[in-house]
């Protein structure tokens, strides 16, 4: 039994529960399962299958912090432009460069922050599905 046959299963579960029940996908699963393995190796890849689902449950939690990706870094670099551009402007200074740099600061938070809900959003789904997979396993 190998990790990349798990992993591969794992992920096509997560593709099949994003478009359909997770009654179905749970029964699809199984059906696979049963079809590759049978007696102790099957409950042998139920538990591994399970023990990954847990795990990627847990990445899926940690992934979830905005301190774990880019964006947040590129978020403090535009809002230390934005900053420095209102600043500039404050004390007197209006020019186009100025202008360029704050609003390029404004649009540069602007995006990462919408990226980053996009990251929070993508990974709670991912640890929402793994975390019921794993608890639909264990009730098996």
């Amino acid at each position: 039994m190998d990790t990349i046959i798990i992993d591969a299963e794992l992920e096509h579960y997560y593709r099949e529960r994003l478009t359909s029940s997770s009654r179905h996908a749970l029964r699809r699963l199984q059906v696979r399962a049963c079809a590759r393995f049978n007696g102790a190796e099957l409950e042998e890849y139920l538990r591994r299958l399970r023990s990954h689902a847990r795990a990627y449950a847990r990445l899926g939690r940690m992934l979830q912090s905005p301190l774990r990706h880019m964006e947040t870094a590129l978020f403090l670099s535009s809002l230390s432009l934005f900053v420095a551009g209102i600043v500039m402007a404050a004390s007197g200074e209006l020019s186009v460069l100025v202008a360029c740099g704050t609003a390029a600061g404004l649009v540069g938070m602007a995006e990462c922050a919408r990226k980053l809900a996009g990251h929070w959003q993508q990974y709670g789904v991912m640890e929402a599905v793994y975390r019921e997979l794993a608890e639909s396993l264990t009730e098996t």
